[in-house]
């Protein structure tokens, strides 16, 4: 995947103190982090040490799965909005996961759109996600950035172009 240039490289640490200044339960952070399994690389367009709100981002990881069809595939994203539910009262679908291929490998596309809180303010997100299935795990590669503030599909949609999984 080409990386997006000029954006800064976010490591784990840092994008866990990110996560803190967000107005989440204790119960609804824990539940966000078991969602997230393996970092693989996380860009963030802006030092988020200098600009404060919501960073267009893009995250790559490998999760676990137990399915091995694309249509079992999809029903497990589906269900997992029951999790999203939990942290995000107002988490919803707006492209249902759909699939497609990516690089020669199955897939998932789909978009999510949420709410966070931030000191009372609050800030709508959308998130462009691809999920390529692979054997046992999938990469997750989202795409976030705040509605209306940006627009970045376009280099989103390039960087995703760029994928190639050699096995």
């Amino acid at each position: 995947m080409n990386s997006p240039q000029g954006w800064h490289v976010i490591k784990d640490e840092e994008a866990l103190k990110n996560l803190e200044q967000y107005d989440l339960t204790d119960e609804q952070l824990d539940l966000l982090l078991k969602t997230n399994t393996k970092q693989l690389i996380t860009y963030s367009k802006y030092d988020p040490k200098r600009v404060v709100g919501i960073i267009p981002t893009i995250k790559v990881r490998t999760m676990e799965t137990k399915s091995n069809s694309i249509e079992s595939f999809i029903k497990e994203v589906q269900s997992s909005t029951e999790d999203a539910l939990k942290i995000f009262e107002d988490f919803r679908f707006t492209q249902q996961p759909i699939p497609i291929n990516v690089s020669g490998k199955k897939a998932v596309k789909f978009d999510v759109q949420f709410t966070m809180k931030n000191n009372g303010k609050e800030y709508k997100i959308v998130s462009h996600s691809y999920y390529i299935l692979l054997k046992g795990y999938f990469i997750s590669l989202n795409f976030i950035e705040e509605v209306g503030k940006e627009e970045n599909s376009k280099l989103f949609d390039e960087i995703f172009q760029s994928i190639q999984i050699s096995k």
